[in-house]
Protein backbone atom coordinates (compact mmCIF):
# COMPACT_ATOMS: atom_id res chain seq x y z
CA UNK A 1 0.00 0.00 0.00
CA UNK A 2 1.10 3.41 -0.79
CA UNK A 3 1.15 5.89 1.87
CA UNK A 4 1.06 9.47 1.06
CA UNK A 5 2.77 12.13 3.29
CA UNK A 6 1.25 15.46 2.83
CA UNK A 7 2.90 18.46 1.70
CA UNK A 8 4.50 21.06 3.81
CA UNK A 9 2.45 24.03 3.28
CA UNK A 10 4.36 27.53 2.47
CA UNK A 11 4.49 29.53 4.85
CA UNK A 12 2.87 33.43 4.38
CA UNK A 13 5.28 36.42 4.23
CA UNK A 14 4.03 40.27 4.54
CA UNK A 15 4.10 41.75 1.20
CA UNK A 16 6.81 44.24 0.76
CA UNK A 17 6.53 47.72 -1.24
CA UNK A 18 6.22 47.71 -4.38
CA UNK A 19 9.02 48.58 -6.59
CA UNK A 20 10.25 52.50 -6.61
CA UNK A 21 7.19 53.17 -3.76
CA UNK A 22 8.12 55.67 -0.67
CA UNK A 23 9.49 53.66 2.37
CA UNK A 24 8.74 54.45 5.97
CA UNK A 25 11.60 54.46 8.35
CA UNK A 26 10.69 54.02 12.18
CA UNK A 27 12.31 56.35 13.75
CA UNK A 28 12.68 56.38 18.00
CA UNK A 29 11.05 59.34 19.52
CA UNK A 30 14.19 60.84 21.08
CA UNK A 31 15.54 60.77 17.33
CA UNK A 32 13.01 62.31 16.37
CA UNK A 33 13.10 65.08 18.75
CA UNK A 34 16.86 65.61 18.19
CA UNK A 35 16.39 65.84 14.36
CA UNK A 36 14.38 68.50 14.55
CA UNK A 37 15.90 70.52 17.15
CA UNK A 38 18.84 70.68 14.51
CA UNK A 39 16.02 72.00 11.94
CA UNK A 40 15.21 74.79 14.26
CA UNK A 41 18.98 75.58 15.17
CA UNK A 42 19.52 75.64 11.12
CA UNK A 43 16.72 78.35 10.79
CA UNK A 44 18.23 81.02 13.73
CA UNK A 45 18.50 84.60 12.44
CA UNK A 46 20.82 87.23 12.92
CA UNK A 47 20.57 91.04 13.01
CA UNK A 48 22.87 94.02 13.34
CA UNK A 49 21.68 97.25 14.98
CA UNK A 50 24.73 99.23 14.81
CA UNK A 51 25.65 99.22 18.36
CA UNK A 52 28.52 97.69 20.27
CA UNK A 53 27.66 94.22 21.97
CA UNK A 54 25.34 94.74 25.05
CA UNK A 55 28.09 93.80 27.45
CA UNK A 56 30.50 96.51 25.73
CA UNK A 57 27.79 99.38 25.32
CA UNK A 58 27.96 102.52 27.54
CA UNK A 59 24.97 103.98 28.97
CA UNK A 60 25.02 107.54 26.27
CA UNK A 61 24.62 104.72 23.28
CA UNK A 62 21.11 103.10 23.80
CA UNK A 63 18.68 104.79 21.54
CA UNK A 64 16.43 106.98 22.76
CA UNK A 65 13.05 108.52 21.47
CA UNK A 66 13.26 111.69 22.90
CA UNK A 67 14.01 114.43 20.52
CA UNK A 68 15.52 117.98 21.34
CA UNK A 69 12.76 120.40 21.19
CA UNK A 70 13.11 123.30 18.28
CA UNK A 71 14.21 125.73 19.28
CA UNK A 72 15.95 124.44 22.29
CA UNK A 73 15.32 126.78 25.77
CA UNK A 74 18.60 128.81 27.04
CA UNK A 75 19.81 127.93 30.43
CA UNK A 76 20.11 130.29 32.86
CA UNK A 77 23.53 130.63 31.85
CA UNK A 78 25.46 131.98 28.75
CA UNK A 79 27.47 130.49 26.54
CA UNK A 80 30.30 131.66 24.03
CA UNK A 81 28.87 130.14 21.00
CA UNK A 82 25.95 131.63 21.64
CA UNK A 83 24.37 134.88 20.03
CA UNK A 84 24.35 137.99 21.57
CA UNK A 85 21.19 139.06 23.43
CA UNK A 86 20.06 141.73 20.48
CA UNK A 87 20.70 138.79 18.13
CA UNK A 88 17.93 136.19 20.30
CA UNK A 89 14.99 135.71 18.73
CA UNK A 90 11.26 136.18 20.33
CA UNK A 91 11.12 133.09 21.13
CA UNK A 92 14.37 132.29 22.42
CA UNK A 93 13.75 135.10 24.97
CA UNK A 94 10.69 134.02 25.88
CA UNK A 95 11.62 130.54 26.49
CA UNK A 96 15.03 132.03 28.57
CA UNK A 97 12.66 133.79 30.38
CA UNK A 98 10.12 131.35 31.58
CA UNK A 99 12.65 128.91 32.15
CA UNK A 100 14.89 131.25 34.11
CA UNK A 101 11.60 132.40 36.20
CA UNK A 102 9.09 130.21 36.01
CA UNK A 103 5.70 130.48 37.46
CA UNK A 104 5.92 127.91 39.59
CA UNK A 105 5.67 129.10 43.45
CA UNK A 106 3.48 131.60 44.96
CA UNK A 107 1.00 134.07 43.53
CA UNK A 108 2.65 136.02 40.79
CA UNK A 109 1.74 139.64 40.32
CA UNK A 110 4.33 141.25 37.68
CA UNK A 111 6.39 139.54 34.91
CA UNK A 112 8.79 141.08 32.44
CA UNK A 113 11.55 140.75 30.05
CA UNK A 114 13.25 141.85 27.89
CA UNK A 115 16.86 143.58 26.23
CA UNK A 116 18.32 146.59 27.62
CA UNK A 117 21.45 148.16 25.93
CA UNK A 118 24.27 149.79 27.40
CA UNK A 119 22.74 153.61 29.23
CA UNK A 120 19.82 152.59 27.75
CA UNK A 121 17.45 151.27 31.03
CA UNK A 122 14.11 149.59 30.03
CA UNK A 123 11.34 150.71 32.62
CA UNK A 124 8.61 148.52 33.43
CA UNK A 125 5.30 149.18 36.39
CA UNK A 126 2.89 146.80 37.71
CA UNK A 127 0.58 147.52 40.53
CA UNK A 128 1.35 144.76 43.54
CA UNK A 129 -1.03 144.19 46.61
CA UNK A 130 0.28 145.95 50.35
CA UNK A 131 2.17 143.63 52.17
CA UNK A 132 5.24 141.49 51.91
CA UNK A 133 6.09 140.38 47.93
CA UNK A 134 9.67 138.52 46.61
CA UNK A 135 11.20 140.14 44.11
CA UNK A 136 12.93 137.98 41.58
CA UNK A 137 15.87 138.70 38.89
CA UNK A 138 18.24 137.69 36.78
CA UNK A 139 20.26 138.87 33.44
CA UNK A 140 22.17 137.12 30.84
CA UNK A 141 24.53 137.75 28.18
CA UNK A 142 26.78 140.19 30.26
CA UNK A 143 28.91 139.82 32.85
CA UNK A 144 26.65 142.40 35.37
CA UNK A 145 23.21 144.44 35.18
CA UNK A 146 21.84 146.58 37.33
CA UNK A 147 17.92 146.56 38.60
CA UNK A 148 15.99 149.40 40.72
CA UNK A 149 12.29 148.78 42.47
CA UNK A 150 10.75 152.22 43.36
CA UNK A 151 7.38 152.42 45.11
CA UNK A 152 6.01 155.81 45.18
CA UNK A 153 9.03 157.53 44.04
CA UNK A 154 11.18 155.31 46.62
CA UNK A 155 14.00 153.14 45.70
CA UNK A 156 13.64 149.93 47.35
CA UNK A 157 16.10 147.74 46.05
CA UNK A 158 18.93 149.46 43.58
CA UNK A 159 21.55 147.49 42.80
CA UNK A 160 24.15 145.67 40.36
CA UNK A 161 24.24 141.48 40.65
CA UNK A 162 25.77 139.29 38.86
CA UNK A 163 24.32 137.84 35.42
CA UNK A 164 24.28 134.04 35.45
CA UNK A 165 22.13 133.43 38.70
CA UNK A 166 18.53 134.10 40.01
CA UNK A 167 18.78 137.10 42.74
CA UNK A 168 15.81 137.11 45.27
CA UNK A 169 14.85 140.20 47.35
CA UNK A 170 12.08 140.39 50.25
CA UNK A 171 10.41 143.86 49.52
CA UNK A 172 7.46 145.55 51.87
CA UNK A 173 4.61 147.87 49.71
CA UNK A 174 2.07 149.29 51.14
CA UNK A 175 -1.43 149.01 49.59
CA UNK A 176 -2.61 149.69 46.17
CA UNK A 177 1.20 150.50 45.28
CA UNK A 178 2.51 150.77 41.66
CA UNK A 179 5.73 149.35 41.57
CA UNK A 180 8.62 150.53 39.02
CA UNK A 181 10.56 148.18 37.76
CA UNK A 182 14.13 149.55 35.88
CA UNK A 183 16.62 147.21 34.08
CA UNK A 184 19.56 148.41 33.09
CA UNK A 185 22.84 146.80 31.59
CA UNK A 186 26.30 148.24 32.99
CA UNK A 187 29.69 148.10 30.59
CA UNK A 188 29.10 147.99 26.60
CA UNK A 189 27.50 144.81 26.79
CA UNK A 190 23.44 144.20 26.12
CA UNK A 191 22.12 142.17 28.62
CA UNK A 192 18.98 140.01 28.68
CA UNK A 193 16.92 140.33 31.72
CA UNK A 194 13.72 139.29 33.74
CA UNK A 195 11.91 139.81 36.82
CA UNK A 196 9.00 138.60 38.53
CA UNK A 197 7.12 140.06 41.91
CA UNK A 198 5.33 137.51 43.68
CA UNK A 199 3.57 136.71 47.35
CA UNK A 200 4.75 133.52 48.77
Amino acid sequence: MRRWWPLPRPRRTAPGPASGGAHLIALPFGALLVALASLLTSCAYSYDDGLPPLGDRAPSSAPSSHFPRQPAPLGPSGRASEPPPQEWTAEMMTSWALLTLPDASGLSYAFGYGISLPQQPVLATATVPGGTLVLEYACRGADTAHVTLSVSGTAIVDSDYQCGRVWVRTIVVPDGAVAEVRASSTGDSASAYVFRIVRR
